[in-house]
């Protein structure tokens, strides 16, 4: 004889940077590293850290760092580190930019000489606003996940819905 149940529940627990609840993201710059110059002046340290990611249209990047500041900048601004003095200087220690649109997007920090050393973010965004529309409800056999992250660690949920189970 066969016995009926509707849902099951697994839960696991890994190591994440990223808050994942439906299509947007919510991504730590720098990973463990935060902001800040790059170990050994590598100039390619953030470059290399975006390259990791598609970026999505609603995603949004969050800037950890002490005693330093992030600034938006101009394409030019990014590549020549010369417009850190005129822009909106973020300096609370924690400051968190919505990925709006589609496009690149670019960052420095306020202190010109940190950004020549490696200190600036160029983070290249696709998709568009109608891409976040929600994908329909998959067939009552599939699973479903959340993921939300706590600290640097992430809960994953997924359910599984199961019409009968025979024991």
């Amino acid at each position: 004889m066969g016995m009926s149940s509707s849902l099951s529940l697994f839960l696991l627990l890994v190591p994440s940077m990223a808050i994942t609840i439906g299509a947007v993201n919510v991504y730590k710059v720098g990973d463990n590293d935060g902001w800040r110059v790059p170990a050994g002046n590598d100039p390619h340290f953030y470059e290399t850290w975006a390259n990791k990611i598609k970026f999505l249209v609603g995603d949004s990047i969050v800037f950890e760092y002490r005693n330093d500041s992030v600034v938006t900048v101009s394409k030019r601004g990014y590549y020549h580190c010369n417009e850190t003095k005129h822009a909106s200087v973020s300096k609370d220690g924690s400051t968190v930019f919505l990925l709006d649109k589609p496009g690149f997007f670019y960052f420095a920090s306020g202190d010109a000489e940190r950004c020549k050393k490696g200190q600036r973010l160029m983070v290249d965004v696709v998709g568009s606003p109608a891409s976040l529309v929600p994908a329909p409800s998959p067939p009552p056999s599939a699973a479903a996940s959340l993921t939300v992250a706590i600290g640097t660690w992430s809960l994953s949920l997924v359910f599984l819905h199961c019409s009968s189970f025979l024991f």
